[in-house]
C-alpha cells in the first residue's frame, strides 16, 4: 500500500479531511494515539517484527498554516515507540549515527512516558531513534 492511501486511510479513520477545526487542531497535536501494529508497517515495512507500537500521526506545520483536507504523502509526521521482535529489520533502514536520543520536546505528550530512559541511541537520519538494548524504535516526524 503506497504512503498516500496509507495516510488516506488514516484520514478517514481519525475524522479528519471533513473541514472542522476541532479535528484540525487534533491533528496537528497527534491524536488519537494508535496500538495497531499493521497500518504502521504498511507505512513502515522495514520495521520487521513488531511486537507493539503506540503510534500517531500528526499533520505537519501547524493549524493556522496547513490545512490537512487534502493530504499530500509528506504533510504527515509519524510519532511512536515501537518494540521490535529484533533489531535485525533495523539494519536495513538507512546508516544509523550515534545519537543523544529522539528529541523529546517533539514528541507529543500521550508517548514521551513510553520512551525508554536510558537507551544508548542511533539515528537513521529520516526520523527514527533505535535503541538496540530494548530493541525499541522512536519515530519523531518520520514519513513512510
Amino acid at each position: 500500500m503506497g504512503l498516500t492511501a496509507a495516510a488516506g486511510m488514516l484520514v478517514g479513520a481519525c475524522g479528519l479531511g471533513d473541514g472542522d477545526d476541532k479535528d484540525e487542531k487534533a491533528a496537528h497535536r497527534c491524536e488519537p494515539t494508535s496500538s495497531v501494529t499493521a497500518d504502521l508497517l504498511a507505512v513502515f515495512p522495514q520495521l520487521g517484527s513488531v511486537t507493539s507500537a503506540k503510534w500517531c500521526v500528526r499533520a505537519m506545520g501547524t493549524p493556522d498554516t496547513a490545512r490537512v483536507t487534502v493530504p499530500g504523502p509528506h504533510d504527515w509526521g509519524y510519532y511512536g515507540v515501537v518494540h521490535l521482535a529484533d533489531t535485525v529489520a533495523a539494519k536495513g533502514w538507512g546508516q544509523w549515527q550515534a545519537s543523544a536520543g529522539p528529541p523529546m520536546e517533539e514528541m507529543p505528550s500521550a508517548l514521551r512516558s513510553l520512551v525508554p530512559e536510558h537507551g544508548r541511541w542511533s539515528y537513521n537520519g529520516a526520523g527514527a531513534y533505535l535503541d538496540r538494548s530494548s530493541a525499541t524504535i522512536v519515530l519523531s516526524g518520520a514519513s513512510g
